[in-house]
């Protein structure tokens, strides 16, 4: 990979091989898959509140994966956290799954090369976030120093992955700073 830099014309550039592109389209697939499942679950009974991104779940999902990316809102009351939930969920779902798109429509766009405006790398970073808090929650990662699974080749790779997406994010982020 090379690094993202600003351009002149405020376009914020990188390069990725086919192998890293392929990668991140994957999990970001792989991410917008995960939340699109939320679907009738997440969905409000009244079909004017569905219109507008209002519905949800009343209780954290089931899947860590998912109850991390769609984390409870108020931690010790479970009846708020549902309440919030049920208004709240299927908009921030439908957010985090348009950032994977956009991370895959500017991978699709150029072939390894990624140029991409202030908002679309906005989305990069969220959707890079989401993908590295699913590796975390899969690896067992709960807060900074925690090591998590390392017991197998596959445990192992997955931390490579996750290490090498924060670089991803820090090249971005020091892109849009400059």
């Amino acid at each position: 990979m090379t690094p993202f830099e600003r351009a002149d014309d405020g376009v914020l550039a990188a390069e990725f091989t086919p192998l890293e592109s392929g990668i991140i389209t994957d999990l970001a697939v792989q991410i917008a898959e995960l939340l699109g499942e939320l679907g009738a679950d997440a969905a409000h009974p009244d079909d004017v509140f569905a219109s507008i991104g209002i519905g949800g779940t009343d209780r954290l999902h089931r899947d860590p994966a998912i109850a991390r990316l769609l984390p409870d809102a108020y931690g010790e009351d479970a009846d708020a956290s549902g309440d919030f939930r049920r208004m709240t969920e299927q908009s921030l779902a439908t957010r985090k799954v348009g950032n994977a798109r956009t991370v895959v429509d500017s991978l699709a766009r150029g072939d390894g090369q990624v140029e991409l405006i202030d908002e679309e790398a906005h989305a990069w970073m969220k959707c890079l976030s989401d993908i590295r808090l699913t590796l975390a929650t899969r690896l067992g990662i709960e807060e900074d120093g925690d090591t998590g699974a390392t017991d197998s080749d596959v445990a192992l790779a997955m931390h490579d992955l996750y290490d090498w997406l924060a670089y991803v994010t820090e090249t971005l982020i020091d892109a849009l700073e400059s």
